[in-house]
């Protein structure tokens, strides 16, 4: 939540913050996939404008009734290679921070799911499982945001 008006680097900011946040709940991949393979979705908006988020995109939620389980890991942590299985719900919540000036962090849940596809080589898809964050419109609306 902003408490005032937005510069128009924090409105940029925030903007590949969301891109990246709806390329991840967008994937389709095969089954097999670790997800250091996907993180690359949830970075690259913030990369092309040289900027980048110095934590995990994602985590297991709820095997153990907790957060931040594995064994599976959306994250630059390539020597995770635990595969992204059919009924793992894992978070989506990539961000942007600068020191000392401002942070932003876009979060849900997506559900590991079997991918219709055409040709059945990509096995498996992210589906939004819940929204998190609930003011996330609000600040898409607020922010005036331009994609």
């Amino acid at each position: 939540m902003h408490f005032g008006s937005p510069t128009e680097h924090q409105r940029r900011c925030y903007t590949r913050v969301l891109q990246g946040h709806i390329a991840l709940s967008q994937a389709v991949f095969p089954e097999g996939t670790p997800g250091t393979a996907i993180d690359t979705l949830a970075r690259l908006p913030l990369w092309k404008d040289g900027l980048n988020y110095r934590h995990g995109t994602g985590h297991g939620v709820g095997a153990a009734l907790n957060v931040h389980e594995g064994p599976q890991s959306i994250s630059t942590r390539y020597w995770i290679t635990t595969p992204l299985q059919v009924g793992m719900i894992c978070s989506n919540e990539p961000g942007y921070y600068e020191d000392g000036g401002f942070g932003i962090r876009v979060e849900n849940l997506l559900v590991i799911k079997e991918a219709d596809t055409e040709f059945r080589w990509a096995r498996c898809v992210t589906e939004r499982f819940g929204l998190c964050c609930s003011h996330a419109n609000h600040l898409m609306t607020s922010l005036n945001l331009r994609m």
